[in-house]
């Protein structure tokens, strides 16, 4: 039953859980393990946030390296 709706944080998934059993914050957490154990929950690398910030990370290495340069 592996339906892929769309990417979806933690978080989202535990609210959706919640919403649909009707079940406490523990619960929605422990079948939430459980489906990733079962392979039911697929998690991957969001590769965008990542690029985004090593981008964000070298455009402000840059930045103090002119800084130091100019100043140097």
């Amino acid at each position: 039953m592996g339906w892929l709706l769309r990417e979806m944080s933690k978080k989202e998934i535990i609210k959706k859980i919640r919403s649909t059993t009707g079940c406490t914050e523990e619960k929605a957490e422990m079948i939430f393990k459980k489906a990733i154990e079962n392979k039911d929950i697929l998690i991957r690398v969001d590769w965008e946030w990542v690029m985004n910030r090593v981008v964000i990370g070298a455009v402000i290495v840059s930045a103090l390296w002119a800084l130091w340069r100019h100043i140097g």
